[in-house]
């Protein structure tokens, strides 16, 4: 697995000692501009705000220490797989927002190097490029929750343990009109709030899916599916099943079951582990096995459970639906959505 870094993680810099397991492979740049900002001590990249292309490092790493290093970026950071600009694909650490604490003494370094923050203290831009928020809802607001086909779909997080060729964020920003690239990651109270102005009982069941892996957020997850049952609404997950790989150390169907999950839909997308690696190109080791124990623990669990497809040629659609039948699931293909907006 590749890990791109452009802060304190590089070779000469004073956390580099985290990487000492890992190999080096090459400086390079983003193949996509975003805004690194300098922090301080650190710096941060925003997904979402087109100013240069970041430069740093690739490194091959296990997927431990790609845990660890979670635990070490925290709660401010998200990752996520980018491209790079010499054709490389690699996991990088994105903020999801500017820190409150540090919006004062943080500042744009348009050139993407760190090194370079010294030179472009360019504190007085950051009004115009971070800050415009009345700018830049005008331009964008972002869509935590939309409906189609009587039901109510939960956009909750952009972050994905896969990165499946046949995924509409390659081609599209959204469904059904709908742009589904969040800013930042909606907290739980402004789920809650944005459901208690609406009256779930339009709707037949409220669906967390959207533009991302639904448990990478699994708390969350946990506590809005709580909120809803307790008013009588049905909640299904739409997911890859990739919940307890996500998730270590916890029983993440008993703990769905508790909340009070209705119904799992669950990516299963080829008949063999090797087509899945290749067509999902999942980050963690065993996810297809892995994905294959959730589906049955959440028909042991008695939570009404179906397994999908999407229609592309490798895909054998009758040896994938065998398996949803020898196992206890409902089976359905899906094409590519017709109803993607561009």
């Amino acid at each position: 697995m590749y890990l791109f870094v452009y802060g304190t993680l590089k070779r000469e810099s004073k956390n580099h000692y985290l990487l000492s397991s890992a190999t080096f492979v090459c400086k390079t740049r983003t193949g996509h501009k975003y805004t690194m900002v300098d922090l301080g001590n650190f710096p941060g990249v925003l997904y979402d705000r087109p100013i240069s292309l970041i430069t740093g490092e690739i490194y091959n790493i296990t997927n431990e220490l790609l845990c660890k290093l979670d635990d070490y970026e925290g709660e401010w950071y998200f990752r996520s797989e980018v491209e790079m600009e010499n054709g490389m694909t690699a996991q990088m650490y994105f903020l999801k927002e500017i820190p409150s604490l540090m919006k004062d003494k943080s500042f744009v370094i348009p050139s993407g190097i760190w090194e370079d923050k010294m030179k472009e203290n360019t504190m007085g831009v950051k009004e115009e490029i971070l800050y415009a928020k009345d700018e830049r809802s005008q331009r964008h607001k972002d869509t935590v929750a939309y409906e189609v086909h009587n039901n109510l779909y939960l956009n909750i997080t952009n972050q994905c343990s896969a990165s499946c060729t046949f995924c509409i964020r390659n081609i599209s920003d959204g469904v059904y009109g709908y742009n589904l690239w969040l800013s930042r990651e909606p907290s739980l109270e402004d789920i809650i709030s944005h459901l208690s102005k609406l009256n779930l009982k339009n709707y037949k069941e409220v669906v967390f899916t959207g533009f991302g892996e639904p448990t990478t957020r699994f708390s969350i997850v946990l506590r809005i599916t709580e909120w809803l049952h307790t008013q009588g609404i049905r909640v299904r997950l739409d997911t890859n099943g990739h919940a307890a790989l996500i998730n270590p150390g916890i029983k993440v169907v008993d703990e769905l079951k508790k909340a009070g999950m209705d119904a799992v839909s669950i990516s299963l997308n080829a008949q063999t582990e090797e087509l899945y690696e290749k067509l999902c190109r999942p980050f963690y080791p065993g996810s297809y096995q892995a994905m294959l124990t959730f589906a049955r623990e959440c028909i042991a669990a008695g939570i009404s459970t179906r397994l999908t497809v999407v229609k592309v040629p490798e895909v054998d659609i009758q040896a994938c639906e065998k398996i949803a039948e020898e196992m206890g699931a409902t089976f359905f293909a899906r094409t590519i959505s017709p109803h993607i907006r561009s």
